[in-house]
């Protein structure tokens, strides 16, 4: 894609966090959580397959923003002890290099996590509280008004006359779960099942049990999972909203027709699933799938669903494309332009890798997925155990015991794969510790 620099369009990356794709509606969920989202899907391509190879936010990020793989970059923990190395270049440096105005709304700088200011001209800091699991949370409207009023000052010639690039970073769907009024209870309906006796079971429940968020939850009446599962959708439903005055004003100043638009998010979260509440441990789908939509109707199709296999390593060369910059990048991703031009396929497998909470790895193909445990966790499995899953059935049923060979076959091949990324560096899941370790 060949671009004059007064051509070149202007990207909005918008970053929803803790948001797991098969919630929002244009992906299948038969709740209406995301009308905007759905609106910016069907005016651009929305990829059924993105993977997250590195969980959860600090890795994520830092992987959609290098392009590198976790165990290159070396970001694998959440709140860990490694920072990330000057000599590898990020987005809004690359950008920045070549024209653009880079400008946050954020707040991840706060998060032990300075690189992630590294190339922004402007970065817009958001505040926030940290909240479970050392998220800093900050409400949607906090963020949508900065990110209105840079748009209106970008519109008045406060800046200069360049493309920019705008990152916003939306925290709602992280926990506690607190959709503000008229947005909360949208999608309750009731259902009875008594969350704390769910929670009693494992260590991680019994550490949320004495957060303050459930336990005021418990002392309200509402001891009960459906209805904290409705906060969830609530929290995607009103970060939903605040897209939607983001991309009424884009369309007011008449800046939306040369914008890229890309939604995303850099984990999801657990609603129970594999004995999983409320957090984003565990190299699941429900944790490592995330939405990937790109809207440029300039440029690409409208309406178009993908379902290569693609990852976080994938957006940086993406927009880069998309704006016209070449050159030699130091990333493990790809442009997905090809993909979307239907020239070039995805990718065959992921390897995906955590050591936040747990210290696991896994290799993700486009119909299995096999888990490692490389230190024993928190749910009784050893240091060695195996999970072995189709991912058309769900990951309800390991069948390592059924699929010996398959098992044996995707152990050789995610092991053969992890010394290919390392390429001869030594292995970060082996060197950290796991930085935010469950308490008794």
């Amino acid at each position: 894609m060949q671009l004059r620099k007064d051509e070149r369009p202007n990207i909005i990356l918008i970053a929803i966090d803790t948001l797991r794709a098969d919630h929002l509606s244009c992906y299948g969920y038969e709740k209406k959580t995301s009308p905007t989202i759905d609106e910016i899907a069907s005016n651009g391509i929305l990829f059924e397959n993105a993977i997250a190879p590195g969980i959860p936010t600090h890795p994520g990020y830092t992987t959609i923003f290098t392009g590198m793989h976790p165990l290159r970059h070396r970001i694998v923990c959440h709140m860990g002890q490694e920072v990330l190395s000057y000599d590898i270049p990020t987005l809004p440096q690359y950008l920045y290099n070549s024209g653009y105005l880079t400008v946050a709304i954020d707040n991840l700088v706060a998060t032990k996590a300075p690189w992630f200011i590294r190339g922004f001209e402007v970065y817009v800091f958001t505040g926030g509280i940290t909240v479970i699991s050392k998220g800093a949370k900050i409400s949607g409207d906090i963020v949508t008004t900065k990110a209105l009023n840079f748009l209106k000052a970008y519109k008045q010639g406060l800046y200069d006359r360049k493309p920019f690039f705008l990152f916003i970073h939306y925290w709602d769907p992280h926990t506690p779960y607190l959709p503000p009024k008229g947005f909360r209870e949208r999608f309750y309906s009731g259902g009875g099942t008594k969350l704390s006796s769910l929670l009693k079971k494992t260590r991680w429940g019994r550490f949320l049990l004495k957060t303050k968020w459930i336990q005021q939850l418990i002392t309200e009446g509402h001891d009960e999972k459906e209805y904290v599962d409705s906060l969830y959708d609530e929290e995607i439903l009103y970060s939903d909203w605040c897209i939607s005055r983001v991309i009424n004003l884009l369309k007011e100043l008449d800046l939306y027709d040369n914008t890229v638009i890309i939604v995303t998010s850099d984990h999801g979260e657990g609603l129970g699933e594999n004995d999983i509440y409320y957090d984003h441990h565990g190299l699941y789908e429900w944790d490592i799938r995330v939405p990937l939509i790109i809207s440029y109707p300039q440029a690409l199709p409208r309406g178009k669903r993908i379902r290569e296999l693609v990852t976080h390593e994938d957006i940086l060369p993406t927009i880069l494309d998309l704006a016209g910059i070449k050159g030699d990048l130091k990333v493990d991703g790809k442009s997905l332009i090809p993909i979307i031009d239907g020239i070039e396929k995805g990718r065959e497998f992921v390897i995906c890798v955590e050591n936040t909470r747990m210290t696991k790895r896994a290799i993700r193909t486009h119909r299995w997925k096999l888990i490692e445990t490389l230190r024993p966790d928190v749910y009784g499995r050893p240091a060695g155990y195996l999970e072995l899953y189709n991912i058309e059935e769900g990951e309800k049923t390991n069948k390592v015991g059924e699929e010996h060979d398959l098992a044996s076959e995707l152990l050789k091949q995610l092991e053969v794969q992890y010394r290919k990324v390392l390429s001869g560096a030594s292995d970060p899941l082996s060197e950290q510790q796991i930085s935010l370790p469950i308490p008794e």
